[in-house]
């Protein structure tokens, strides 16, 4: 398998052509039985399925960062996330800070 890059991005930004994507987001649902999931960010919800062995417990109001691959789907796209870690409101506020000034920076608005 070819290695391919993670892109940090937010919910509104991930396209069907992103692949591999890393985003925060409030959980929303989660399916107990399939480990289906949905995260919501800047009010997007984008629909996650497990692509993992592990068995995580996710509680809906949890911030969780998600990696995984982004895949057509009915309507539009979705994610198999390859891994979902819950973290705290800290780490969710300095994600989103790291990707303003990262944007920045690439974008050319940066000193």
């Amino acid at each position: 398998m070819e290695n391919q890059t993670t892109k940090d991005t937010q919910i509104k930004e991930i396209r069907e052509e992103n692949v591999r994507v890393r985003f925060v987001g409030k959980l929303v649902s989660f399916d107990d039985k399939t480990g289906v999931f949905e995260v919501e960010d800047d009010g997007l919800r984008l629909t996650c399925l497990p692509n993992y062995q592990e068995q995580i417990k996710l509680e809906p109001s949890e911030i969780v960062l998600v990696t995984g691959r982004s895949i057509a789907a009915d309507s539009s796209f979705e994610i198999r996330a390859d891994k979902v870690e819950k973290i705290n409101i800290n780490d969710y506020n300095n994600y989103k800070k790291y990707l303003t000034i990262r944007n920045n920076l690439l974008n050319g608005n940066g000193s």
